[in-house]
């Protein structure tokens, strides 16, 4: 068990994740000229006030995505004893709560009540349809090799050799799947410019602070959990252990970002083809793998 910290600390963890999450990303997109998509412009300083907004759902949209992003970062093992709780269910817990940002999309496109948000509301439940079993059968590799869905057990488990060297096929699945759940590039068609990026469109204020905060924090979280799974987390030599975290949780998000500009930008349509044609039929062999090197003693303790 880690050393429980308080909500407060968990918070100004994420807050300073988001930020630099945000300075990478805009980094990234000046040099590549791509779509800004989640990092697109919005105005904090003067409050957007829909005609027809839902006077609960609309302002109840960015808060329940940031709350998710939240909640998803305390199973989040920075060091050995730094970490909000460390869950014996921590990555099903993770896969639960960081798509309350999702539902957050989805309530606060609905209660906007305005096309362009509506339709986001509708490209970010199909997304969530394309990404979520895959995303579920990259995990699955690292569970079973490390006999736990604690993340602190995934990390301690890859002590000598990390997953990436024994699941590259499990590693290359969670890079897509994870780019699909932070909504980037080439997976970005909530936020789309065709539809003036969604609800950051018809947010302003606290609100557009909320959802920036909201949209980098769960890139910031996939990427981190990114390099639990596959990365050995905080393990590395001379370097604090959060320091090396912090390293992979960057470098890995640089990759994905780096990549995603790499493919053209793929639509609702194409992203669920993608799924189920592809990723599906590659997650479920990479599970048969990992099984066979179960089996054959490789890799666990």
């Amino acid at each position: 068990m880690g050393v429980v910290l308080q909500m407060p600390v968990v918070l100004a963890a994420l807050l300073g994740g988001a930020l630099l999450t945000l300075l990478l990303e805009r980094t990234l997109l000046q040099r590549t000229q791509t779509e800004p998509g989640p990092a697109a412009a919005v105005d904090y300083r003067h409050a957007v006030d829909p005609p027809n907004a839902d006077r609960w759902l609309y302002p109840a949209g960015p808060v329940l995505a940031l709350l998710g992003v939240a909640l998803a970062t305390v199973v989040i093992p920075f060091g050995p004893n730094l970490i909000g709780e460390d869950l014996g269910i921590g990555v099903f817990y993770f896969i639960v709560v960081v798509d309350f940002v999702v539902l957050g999309i989805a309530l606060g496109g609905w209660g906007a009540n305005t096309p362009d948000a509506v339709e986001a509301c509708y490209r970010i439940v199909a997304q969530l349809v394309a990404y979520v079993i895959p995303l579920g059968l990259a995990l699955v590799g690292a569970i079973m090799m490390a006999e736990s869905l604690s993340t602190v057990a995934i990390v301690e488990a890859q002590t000598g050799l990390w997953y990436i060297v024994l699941q590259p096929i499990g590693f290359v699945l969670y890079l897509i799947t994870g780019l699909m759940q932070a909504y980037r590039a080439p997976f970005l068609e909530p936020f789309a410019a065709s539809i003036q990026q969604g609800v950051l469109h018809t947010s302003g204020g606290w609100q557009a602070m909320a959802w920036r905060m909201a949209l980098s924090g769960v890139l910031f979280v996939v990427a981190a959990m990114g390099a639990v799974l596959f990365l050995g987390g905080w393990q590395g030599p001379l370097l604090p252990g959060p320091v090396w975290m912090l390293l992979k949780t960057y470098g890995l998000m640089a990759l994905m970002l780096w990549l995603g500009t790499r493919v053209r930008l793929r639509s609702t349509a194409q992203m669920l083809a993608l799924s189920w044609k592809v990723l599906i039929p590659v997650g479920l062999v990479n599970v048969l793998i990992v099984g066979m090197l179960i089996l054959l003693g490789v890799g666990t303790a």
